[in-house]
């Protein structure tokens, strides 16, 4: 039976699979003529792929950006994007042959897979090629000089193309327009570098005479336009009324069993994965499943493949990060062609790959956004053809929230994706890489926005930018773009090595006492390493292979400053939410060993290692003192204010499209300066990128969800789903559940009894 068959389900009834959560109604397509200014190679090109009209968001992009428009399109997965600017590119080089084009993925399989496409529509006059670092160096010049547009990523042009401009002059000179693909990837530190890399990239096109438009595609987030415009530094018009059809889509939302009501403990994720995943590829029904680490695919495939047997398992492979190009390809090929019935992947496979027409989406645990969320369940279905999304949540807050709450992805979109420019870690080498692009004008905060005066003022003051004629040239001599992870607000790494000498890893020094203390179990591609020696003065940590037996947990003992209160609200009850500047001071005191076989407790060692500051963004809540009768202990009181934390940055990545891990929290009783119980919610990176800013904005609806998630846990004390915390550093001691409940009822004025009140 052929899988458009097997929906649905070869007769099996999808309820159980779980909970039926909504069947959403077929869109038709939107169809209208394509523009009548296209070339005719072009609009004969088309006819030939079968594309005689085009979605109306289609023409609407391609007509805004003839017009001059810089253009953001934010429709559904799958419903012809790239076309949005790779038509408006083939016309201008049709046209023009100085007019060249630069496409950016987040991805090189994205970008090769795209240059595929481009390929396929036979255009004489439009030249494609990649550069990256796969292409060698011998075909480097070559692609400067023929190809008309190029396919990159904002490393490599933030590392390869930029510092090398003069040798891409007649490039730049020529450049009509830059496409920035899956624009919604493009939030926190990594979207702050690229932001900043798009404005190099703007100023150095201007020193050769060129001016392009920008066009930008992403997932449907909350603010697309706003994320565009923070990017480029540009206005932009939006286009999000999506023209492509979509066929019916059955949502299943799945939560594993719970075996222990009151430590609130369910039955394991991967099981339940691949329990779900294997009923459906043994129904003949072609499926992706994705897992949220290299580790869980592999152990979903894996108890998949002993379901199916040695015949089913055939027809099954994993998919994600670490494998070579030429497995990708196979495996992305086999699915294409049909030759596979199932694939579990990392979010790999969640950008635009084309891997043809699947069936049905496994989402096995949140995968960071709600974006996300449709990006996954939008690779199985396509045109009218009907499919199966499937939800199954993991035992965090947010996993359990999302599964009582499935409108919160299948309504309104929630999320912003949130980042800045203002940042000095970041924004500081970019103005160094920029100065040795071409000296500073004054005249270049148009590019670099309200805080290049005072980073680049800084930068002079300590000698790293020398002042000649007005302008601000760079001190050094090689390329400080070298020196920049765009994954990472610090300049500053620690270099991870075995005994050999050989390079496992890299991480921000900032964070490396509390990942890479001695005795710390580090995890490389699916391997074990033990930390024998953290020298942070070199930046540098030893490591040795072990068997992946054990994980640690650090003890975290945290303080956090005010230093600018920016702006304060009042809050019910006497309460207030402030904002502002922080600093946030960690020491690692201990750590734990454990086994991961059963969770069970090794021991607990002692570290001596040099404290951690951090400056930057947080919201805080102050709440008025406890009446003089209350005396509560701090078990009591302080568990409340520390579950109500918890809980609070357990559910602000619905809100700002972050991990739970880029969070850091603080709550005390009596903090030394507000002189009030005080819980603290700061981003976890030197300077901010506005996850606590947009926390501060929406924290009525991030508190009564908090609240809500709480209320309907089931367990008696606390768990993973409502308030413990697997990023703890005092290891999830003291909470008290009820306590945090009485305390956000508080806060939102639906009591006015002081909780730290019997």
């Amino acid at each position: 039976m052929s899988s458009r068959a097997a929906l649905p389900l070869a007769g099996m009834d999808p309820r159980k699979l779980g909970r039926v959560v909504a069947s959403l109604r077929p869109r038709p397509a939107s169809l209208v003529e394509p523009p009548g200014d296209l070339h005719p190679a072009l609009r004969k090109a088309l006819r030939r792929g079968g594309m005689n009209r085009l979605y109306s968001h289609q023409r609407e992009a391609y007509e805004r950006l003839r017009s001059g428009e810089n253009v953001v399109v934010s429709t559904a997965t799958a419903s012809g994007k790239s076309l949005c600017y790779t038509l408006f590119a083939f016309q201008s080089a049709l046209e023009d042959p100085r007019s060249r084009a630069l496409f950016l993925y987040p991805t090189k399989a994205l970008a090769q897979d795209q240059l595929g496409k481009i390929r396929a529509f036979g255009l004489r006059g439009v030249r494609p090629a990649t550069y990256d670092g796969d292409t060698p160096q011998s075909l480097r010049a070559d692609v400067r000089r023929r190809a008309n547009v190029v396919l990159t990523n904002p490393d490599m042009l933030s590392v390869g193309i930029l510092p090398n401009h003069d040798a891409w002059g007649p490039f730049l000179r020529g450049l009509e327009v830059v496409a920035v693909d899956e624009a919604h990837v493009l939030r926190g530190v990594f979207g702050s570098h690229v932001a900043a890399v798009l404005r190099r990239l703007r100023r150095v096109a201007r020193l050769h005479g060129g001016d392009p438009r920008f066009v930008l595609t992403s997932a449907t987030i909350a603010n697309p336009q706003e994320l565009a415009e923070t990017l480029t530094g540009l206005p932009f018009s939006p286009v999000d009324r999506d023209g492509a059809p979509s066929g019916e889509r059955r949502v299943i939302f799945r939560n594993p069993p719970l075996l222990d009501r009151e430590r609130g403990e369910r039955r394991s994720l991967m099981t339940e994965g691949a329990l779900v995943f294997a009923a459906l590829v043994a129904r003949g029904v072609r499926t992706i499943a994705f897992a949220r680490t290299r580790r869980a695919a592999e152990l979903i495939y894996r108890y998949a493949a002993d379901r199916l047997g040695p015949e089913g398992a055939r027809r099954i492979s994993p998919y994600r990060a670490g494998y070579t190009p030429g497995e990708r390809r196979e495996i992305e090929s086999r699915l294409f062609r049909g030759e596979l019935l199932g694939v579990v992947s990392t979010n790999a496979l969640e950008l635009g790959v084309d891997v043809g027409s699947l069936d049905a989406a496994v989402c096995c645990g949140y995968p960071g956004s709600v974006a996300s969320v449709w990006q996954q369940w939008g690779r199985a279905g396509r045109g009218e053809t009907p499919s199966l999304a499937v939800y199954i949540p993991g035992r965090d807050a947010l996993d359990q929230f999302l599964y009582e709450n499935p409108q919160r992805i299948l309504g309104r979109r929630v999320e912003a994706a949130r980042l800045t420019l203002e940042n000095p870690y970041i924004l500081a080498p970019h103005l160094l890489a920029a100065a040795h692009e071409g000296p500073l004008e004054p005249g270049d905060e148009e590019f670099f926005g309200p805080g290049y005066g005072r980073v680049a003022g800084e930068l002079e003051d300590t000698g790293a930018l020398l002042r000649s004629g007005g302008r601000l040239v760079y001190a050094g001599g090689d390329s400080p773009a070298r020196r920049i992870s765009l994954r990472s607000a610090s300049s500053e790494t620690v270099v991870i090595a075995d005994g050999e000498g050989e390079l496992v890893g890299t991480a921000e020094a900032t964070r490396a006492p509390s990942e890479l203390h001695p005795g710390a179990v580090y995890l490389h591609r699916g391997a074990a390493y033990e930390v024998e020696h953290l020298d942070l003065a070199a930046c540098r940590a030893l490591v040795r292979r072990v068997p992946d037996r054990f994980y640690t947990r650090p003890r975290v003992e945290t303080d956090v400053e005010i230093l600018e209160e920016l702006e304060v609200r009042p809050l019910a009850s006497g309460s207030k939410l402030h904002r502002g500047r922080v600093r946030a001071t960690d020491a690692v005191t201990h750590y734990k060993k454990i086994r991961v076989a059963d969770d069970r407790e090794v021991g607990v060692f002692p570290l001596d290692l040099p404290e951690v500051s951090l400056k930057t963004q947080a919201f805080w809540i102050t709440l008025p003192p406890p009446p003089p009768e209350a005396r509560p202990s701090f078990e009591v009181f302080g568990g409340a204010l520390h579950a109500a934390e918890h809980a609070l940055i357990g559910l602000l990545p619905l809100f700002a499209m972050c991990d739970r891990a880029d969070i850091g929290g603080l709550s005390t009783p009596v903090h030394r300066q507000t002189g009030r119980p005080t819980i603290f919610v700061y981003d976890g990176y030197p300077g901010g990128v506005g996850i606590s800013h947009r926390g501060f904005e929406a924290f009525f609806s991030l508190a009564r969800d908090a609240l809500g998630a709480i209320v309907r846990c089931p367990c008696e004390k606390g768990c993973p789903a409502c308030v413990q915390s697997p990023k703890c550093g005092n290891w999830n001691e003291p909470l008290n559940k009820e306590g945090a409940v009485r305390l956000l009822r508080f806060v939102l004025g639906q009591v006015d009894r002081h909780p730290a009140l019997p």
